[in-house]
């Protein structure tokens, strides 16, 4: 009974320390990296993009043709398999998996992760993963940084602008001889092209997408202009603050009476702007 007794006291004090350690105790965070998700598969409906190799929060859910997440999500460094699979409330659709592929993840690099392309049989470029690495550069100051990625499946190669023009339509003849980058092939980027930031709301940033050699526009969207910083709010990066860098992605319209979004915006090829780099703090 004594040493019954002894056991038992040593557990239940040795119970209390463990507690106590674990409540100081600051668990370290892993190597991490950053990643931009978007659906730009036109002719399907909703879908889920998940890490399926470790507990992970990263991912992409419910997302429609053109969802994304703007801002960057944390993702774990290493050898990460996502799978994406329907979008579905019936688990029998939900199971579905449209596709597996590995994603070597570097700690401190930033990616954006694109699923692009046709689901339907015989469509033209097929369904596929974009993987592209992102290296933003710093601005100097009063500049910002834009980048296009053609994912605009069947729209071949393309030509971009970066233009500042009043909130009206960008026409052939308001292009400027000078491209931004020429000949962009379906799952490629162009560079980074550094620019003045917007200085008033006339003074309008957009990616121009024109068919390659040619000033025929494809997509011409006003990039987003951000909020300025005050000393307790930090910006949000856009055309109109100076350190912010985008990418604009060539998106395709939405292919007729498929599960994709059908209504007007949807009709035409569009862009959808990412948030490579955010714009120095401004508040504590």
């Amino acid at each position: 009974m004594t040493l019954l007794r002894f056991s038992v006291s040593c557990g239940l004090a040795a119970a209390a320390v463990g507690c106590a350690r674990d409540a100081t105790f600051t668990e370290p965070l892993p190597p991490l990296a950053a990643i931009h998700w978007v659906n730009a598969v036109p002719d399907t409906g909703q879908q889920d993009m998940r890490v399926i190799d470790i507990v992970s929060n990263a991912g992409l859910f419910d997302a429609n043709f053109r969802g994304s997440n703007m801002f960057y999500q944390r993702i774990e460094a290493g050898s990460r398999t996502v799978r994406i699979f329907n979008s579905s409330t019936d688990p029998v659709i939900a199971s579905q998996m449209l596709q597996e592929t590995t994603v070597p993840v570097t700690a401190n690099a930033s990616y954006t992760f694109i699923h692009a392309g046709f689901a339907r049989t015989g469509g033209t470029p097929a369904r596929t993963v974009l993987i592209i690495p992102d290296t933003p550069p710093t601005p100097a100051a009063g500049q910002v940084a834009v980048r296009a990625i053609n994912a605009g499946a069947g729209l071949g190669n393309v030509d971009v602008f970066v233009v500042k023009r009043p909130v009206v339509a960008t026409t052939v003849d308001s292009l400027p001889d000078t491209r931004a980058a020429a000949n962009v092939a379906f799952g490629t980027a162009g560079v980074y092209t550094t620019v003045a930031a917007d200085t008033a709301a006339a003074d309008t940033i957009r990616v121009v997408f024109t068919t390659a050699g040619t000033k025929t526009v494809l997509a011409a969207v006003v990039a987003p202009a951000g909020v300025a910083g005050t000393t307790t709010v930090n910006p949000i990066a856009g055309s109109r603050i100076a350190g912010s860098v985008l990418t604009a992605v060539l998106v395709p319209r939405s292919v007729a009476s498929s599960a994709a979004p059908q209504t007007a915006a949807f009709l035409v090829p569009s862009t959808v702007y990412l948030v490579d780099r955010r714009p120095p703090n401004t508040a504590p």
